[in-house]
């Protein structure tokens, strides 16, 4: 596993735990047809935590595991900021994970 992978990896378990810390990780996964939206971000069917935590964070960590194609470049910090605006303390940790992973996956 390169460096990128674990550095990847590392920040994957960041973000979750960021996530659940601000309260927004849920138990209850969404619909089957909410996972199968061809929206960006499944905006349509789910909030931005949500995919975060269902589609996000399991596509990455396959494509790690399996040696897949990562992604060239990442920008979901400016759609975080959109999706958490009405959220306030409670998520400089997890808005700095994800402005890491963009970083990460961009360079």
């Amino acid at each position: 596993m390169t460096s990128l992978h674990q550095d990847l990896l590392r920040e994957i378990g960041i973000l979750q735990l960021e996530l659940q810390t601000a309260g927004l990780w849920s138990d209850l996964a969404p619909s089957e047809d909410a996972l199968m939206s061809s929206e960006p971000f499944c905006c349509d069917l789910m909030g931005f935590a949500e995919w975060l935590q269902w589609i996000f964070i399991p596509r990455l960590t396959y494509l790690i595991e399996t040696e897949g194609q990562l992604p060239r470049k990442s920008s979901i910090y400016p759609m975080a900021q959109e999706a958490f605006v009405h959220l306030e303390d409670n998520i400089k940790g997890l808005m700095g994970s994800i402005k890491r992973l963009d970083t990460i996956l961009t360079e």
